[in-house]
């Protein structure tokens, strides 16, 4: 594949312009619960992390599928073997990092005074990984999804992923975490 500037932005400009718009939906999404959520800082704290983990591992995976359909390793096919391989490492990896990521986040809050709710460890390990399990699977999704229809349109699909991805983390990540911090009566 030869790479043309011209095509790029013929193909990539209406993309970004298009997850620029959702990302302003998502920002105001945000605006609308922020009093709730300076009354409860680790949650706060917590947004740019789920959002942050799901599209820099959506865009990981979306990188290795585009490069594998480009050199012939993976097929377009939903049976294929390293396409399911590189899906559950990617599940994988997320599980782990928000895992950890919950404790890092959870002692943080409490060294820096910032835990002004009555939340447990487990409670905010339970909520931040059911968040981050439901962002990273529908993430991974959307990544195998769109390397490969970009793929079999002619479009490059590292030019396509990264955008998608990022976006969906975006939006996804603060739905998912009110709807399970809801769930959990938290408060927010």
């Amino acid at each position: 594949m030869i790479y043309s500037w011209k095509k790029i932005v013929k193909t990539g400009l209406p993309l970004l312009t298009l997850t620029i718009l959702i990302e302003i939906i998502a920002g105001q999404i945000l605006q609308g619960k922020q009093e709730s959520l300076l009354l409860f800082p680790i949650f706060l704290i917590s947004i740019p992390v789920v959002n942050s983990v799901s599209g820099n591992i959506g865009s990981v995976l979306g990188a290795r599928l585009a490069s594998g359909l480009h050199v012939g390793y993976i097929t377009l096919s939903l049976k294929d073997k390293e396409m399911h391989d590189n899906f559950f490492i990617s599940l994988l990896i997320g599980f782990i990092t928000y895992f950890l990521l919950a404790i890092i986040i959870y002692f943080i809050a409490v060294f820096g005074n910032l835990l002004t709710e009555d939340i447990t460890l487990m409670n905010f390990i339970i909520i931040f990984l059911l968040t981050g399990v439901l962002l990273i699977s529908i993430v991974a999704l959307v990544s195998v999804i769109t390397a490969f229809l970009s793929y079999k349109r002619g479009l490059d699909p590292d030019d396509m992923v990264s955008p998608i991805v990022t976006t969906i983390a975006d939006v996804m990540g603060i739905l998912f975490l009110f709807f399970i911090i809801g769930i959990f009566g938290v408060g927010i």
